[in-house]
C-alpha cells in the first residue's frame, strides 16, 4: 500500500503545472460554491422577512 501512495505522489508532481492548475481550479470552485450557497440562504431569509413585514405575523390557535 505504501508503495502505491509513493508512486501516486510522484506521478502527481510529474507535471507540476497541471497539478497546480487543477488544485487551484478545485479551490476556487469550492470557495465560489460556499459563497453562492450562503448568498442563497441569505436571500431566502430576506424574502421570508419581507413577506412577514408586508403581511404581518399570523398565529393559528385552537378554539378552546
Amino acid at each position: 500500500m505504501n508503495s502505491f501512495l509513493k508512486l501516486a505522489w510522484r506521478n502527481i508532481w510529474r507535471n507540476k503545472t497541471r497539478t497546480l492548475l487543477t488544485a487551484s481550479v478545485v479551490f476556487i470552485t469550492v470557495i465560489l460554491s460556499i459563497v453562492m450557497t450562503s448568498e442563497q440562504y441569505g436571500i431566502y431569509d430576506k424574502m421570508i422577512a419581507n413577506i412577514i413585514e408586508i403581511t404581518g405575523d399570523m398565529q393559528i390557535q385552537n378554539k378552546a
